[in-house]
């Protein structure tokens, strides 16, 4: 089972974000956090595989700062930045440590997206 970190500071967009995940029972969502440093300490202590990153949370830190930290904490673990705002595609290019850029619109996208980036055939 492929474990999930969704770190999102909206409750309903966390919750639909763990709702993708559960209709794949090859995924688990090891933990939410709603700040990049609960986000960092949630990657050191679960270690997961994928971890869903929004870039403006609660707290100090913007998603894309603490990227660096997310994978001192978690190396094997894929980024997917997860956010509304277009503009940060830009700026993805420039950080190697993020695995994939989606925008909040392409929800649909989410799920399979995950799963290439972990290998894993789409069906079930």
């Amino acid at each position: 089972m492929k474990s999930v970190v969704i770190v999102e500071d909206d409750p309903d967009i966390q919750s639909l974000i763990a709702t993708i995940f559960s209709m794949d029972p090859r995924f688990s969502v090891a933990g939410l956090a709603d700040s990049a440093e609960q986000a960092v300490e949630l990657a050191r202590t679960k270690e997961p595989e994928i971890i869903v990153l929004d870039d403006r949370l609660a707290g100090e830190l913007r998603g894309l700062e603490a990227v660096p930290q997310l994978k001192a904490a978690a190396p094997g673990a894929k980024i997917i930045l997860f956010t509304a705002h277009p503009d940060l595609q830009a700026r993805v290019v420039n950080q190697p440590a993020v695995d994939a850029f989606l925008l909040k619109t392409e929800t649909g996208e989410l799920l399979p997206l995950a799963q290439q980036l972990t290998n894993m055939l789409s069906l079930l």
